[in-house]
């Protein structure tokens, strides 16, 4: 708890696979007055978001959510490997809509700068990984090698431009990048178009000029200033839990560490001054990338009525997502794992199945497991109980006496589920907009 007057830090994460509708609900949360800023504590322009205003709808992939609210102020942490060219564009198409954000965007001067190679890097990777059938499905946008060179320490940081050496430490980076590049292109099938790098180089020097014009600042400080002023901030993750470098399903995993423990080391600040951890999850389950997804809906014309019913297609790069049922198991793993208190469910009105099932457990050559495996490759087989779905009659209520009774015996299934944990279901969303919740 905070003494005195301090202000204090709550979290909102994704408890899933990513993509579980986090935009939504801290939009929500940014509608009770209680915060002053939101800060992006990890990852890159690899994880996007929608956020909708009333007939406004903004796609962001590296802007923090609170981009639509006037008032609020917005961080980039030290632990976000800032896409420039992503960054800039953002800005642009805010400003555009009406939200000139300059003013009130800052920038940690210690994070990490995706350099213009980054991306290229990203394919050739891949491409060399597709050689031996191991896939890992990244969204190509350098997130993974920047964090590598900022882990090796060669990485460039944002705080660097404004320092008399940075084109020389800039000169040795890309050295070193066409080097890695070019021995790529000698051991597997990718295309080092030069013209597109050259491009490439172009659009990143230039808007280079425009990210040293923006509010670049020792971002720890100004949030423990915000706190000692008695201001709230929400911190927002980017991807979810089951994406966690460390506690996913390495390797296909993001690049980062997802969890609310990251929280203190992405913004510096302590951990006594994180109040609630939001958890967000879908009513259903989706995932994009390789690897293996255990929930997974085994009739493909069901999984293609929830693709298309949900709008199931990446923010970023517009793949569809497979999809599945809600799985209890990797969910209580992952509240296990960070913490989380309080729950939103999203596309409580998505539900074109006459029957659904509720994944329950994973077993391993007829062994039920106790504890999550550290391959989901190696899981054989998924306990289920099935109930009955709820068609479309809940979209866009706000009324928890206006639910089907499918739907209030589906919620009740979860939260009987999870009473052993402590943890209380507090909003579900029947549709886009940010009316469409009930207060449960």
């Amino acid at each position: 708890m905070q003494k005195n007057n301090k202000g204090f830090i709550d979290v909102l994460v994704g408890l899933q696979w990513g993509d579980e509708g986090k935009g939504k609900n801290i939009d929500e949360l940014l509608s009770n007055g209680v915060y002053s800023a939101v800060a992006r504590f990890q990852g890159g322009a690899n994880a996007g978001h929608t956020i909708k205003s009333g007939d406004i709808t903004f796609i962001g992939h590296i802007i923090p959510s609170g981009c639509l609210r006037k008032d609020i102020e917005l961080y980039i942490g030290n632990e976000v490997v800032v896409d420039v060219v992503s960054l800039i564009k953002e800005i642009s198409q805010l400003k555009d809509l009406g939200f000139d954000i300059k003013e009130r965007l800052y920038i940690s001067n210690r994070a990490k700068l995706v350099s213009y190679l980054h991306p290229f890097i990203d394919q050739a990777e891949e491409a060399y990984r597709s050689k031996g059938g191991n896939k890992i499905g990244t969204t190509s946008r350098g997130i993974g090698p920047a964090y590598s060179d900022s882990r090796s320490r060669k990485g460039l940081l944002v705080g660097d431009l404004n320092f008399t050496d940075f084109e020389q430490k800039e000169k040795e980076l890309t050295e070193l990048h066409m080097d890695i590049l070019n021995m790529y292109k000698n051991e597997c099938d990718f295309d080092m178009d030069e013209d597109k790098i050259k491009e490439a180089r172009e659009k990143w020097l230039l808007t280079l000029e425009e990210l040293k014009k923006l509010n670049i600042c020792d971002l720890s400080f100004l949030i423990q200033k915000r706190l000692s002023e008695g201001k709230n901030i929400l911190a927002e993750g980017a991807q979810a839990v089951m994406l966690d470098i460390d506690f996913g399903d390495y390797p296909n995993v993001t690049s980062s560490n997802t969890l609310p423990a990251n929280v203190c080391l992405g913004l510096g600040v302590p951990h006594t001054m994180i109040r609630n951890v939001y958890g967000v999850i879908k009513a259903y389950t989706t995932k994009v990338g390789g690897g293996t997804f255990p929930s997974r809906i085994s009739d493909l014309a069901v999984e293609k009525l929830f693709q298309d019913a949900g709008h199931e297609f990446g923010a970023t790069t517009g793949r569809p997502r497979m999809c599945g049922w809600l799985d209890l198991f990797a969910l209580r793993y992952a509240i296990g794992l960070s913490g989380a208190n309080k729950i939103f469910i999203n596309k409580a009105d998505i539900c074109p199945a006459e029957n659904i099932e509720v994944v329950t457990g994973y077993e391993i050559n007829g062994k039920i497991l106790e504890e999550f495996p550290l391959r989901l490759n190696e899981v054989t087989g998924v306990k289920t109980e099935k109930l009955a779905g709820w068609g479309e009659a809940n979209f866009g209520i706000n009324d928890k006496e206006k639910a089907t009774p499918e739907l209030v015996t589906y919620l009740n299934y979860i939260k009987d589920k999870l009473s052993d944990l402590d943890v209380e279901i507090i909003s579900v969303g029947t549709g886009p907009d940010r009316e469409n919740s009930i207060n449960w």
